[in-house]
């Protein structure tokens, strides 16, 4: 995917911090709209940063042309000067994913103290965000102010080099690259209302974009925030496996707990020849690629079986 389509005009404009600060000097009718406009930029963050938490965030510094830069969890996030620009997020193997924010190139970022990057316009009905973890994750935040704002957002990915990605059995999107290996993934979505009710959300790949669905109605209280969160899961599989450390039982379980007719997970069981087969093909491997390369495509739909993937790959090489 080319550049151009990352800051491609997305389907929900959001746009940035008001020029009318720098009147209000020299305009004094203009210092209750720069007070308004203040006011709620306050608040679109309190209610980001009232969702997510703050206690784990990295703070980014910013750089000479206006962008950002943070480093933790042994990855390197950039993050862009306005909202229509993209994160990149750069792994310890030197892997990078960039994903689209769909924001406006009206909107320059700002950092609150907590690390929160905001690009944000109190006349716009959504604003966008972002955060960094210290553990190296990297979160694109949607805050949708009233019920105007659009109940779709659009992530353009740009993936390595013969990645692809798909979505998982949770609600999540796994990031395989040409040889089957895991890059990471985007957590299963979320999306909270005003008052932290659950708003249902979900995730679909389209044309090289990740689209994020919320789904309010009448009785959601506003701001609502929704997240696509990126986390390189090749930090919690280092480490290894090894025959005599590898829990069968704990695996055969929740191989068995998946076989369920017509499911995705009970054809690649059992075109692997069965739970005990399968068992028997595991408990040879010691490695992610040896595990796909024994199990084929049978590999990717097993490992994005949450219950599966922790019980049979997680403490794989």
């Amino acid at each position: 995917m080319t550049t151009s389509a990352l800051t491609k005009a997305p389907s929900a404009r959001v746009a940035g911090l008001t020029a009318a600060a720098l009147l209000a000097c020299t305009v004094p009718a203009l210092a209750a709209t720069d007070a308004t406009a203040a006011d709620t930029n306050t608040a679109d963050t309190l209610a980001v940063e009232k969702a997510t938490g703050t206690d784990s965030l990295a703070v980014p510094r910013t750089r000479a042309d206006g962008t950002l830069i943070a480093e933790a969890g042994g990855s390197r996030v950039e993050l862009p000067a306005m909202g229509s620009g993209a994160f990149t997020v750069t792994d310890s193997t030197g892997k990078r994913l960039r994903v689209g924010l769909p924001g406006s190139s009206a909107a320059t970022a700002r950092v609150t103290p907590n690390g929160t990057v905001v690009y944000s316009r109190p006349a716009d009905s959504v604003d966008v965000a972002a955060q960094v973890g210290e553990d190296g994750s990297a979160s694109a935040l949607i805050t949708m102010k009233d019920a105007a704002a659009p109940k779709e957002y659009r992530f353009a990915l740009d993936l390595p080099s013969g990645a692809r990605a798909l979505l998982d059995e949770d609600g999540g999107v796994l990031v395989l690259d040409g040889s089957g290996e895991l890059v990471g993934t985007f957590q299963a979505p979320w999306a909270k209302d005003a008052t932290g009710k659950p708003v249902p959300t979900s995730y679909r790949i389209e044309g090289g974009e990740l689209v994020q669905s919320v789904h309010t109605d009448a009785s959601t209280a506003y701001p609502v925030v929704a997240d696509p969160k990126w986390w390189d899961k090749t930090k919690e599989i280092t480490g290894g496996m090894v025959s005599d450390t590898w829990n069968s039982m704990k695996c055969g379980g929740a191989l068995a707990a998946a076989f369920h007719p017509g499911t995705a997970s009970y054809k690649a069981i059992k075109a692997a020849g069965g739970v005990k087969k399968l068992l028997a093909v595991l408990s040879g491997v010691n490695s992610k690629r040896g595990a796909a390369s024994a199990l084929g495509s049978g590999f990717t739909t097993l490992f994005g079986v949450k219950s599966i993937k922790k019980a049979c790959f997680d403490d794989l090489k």
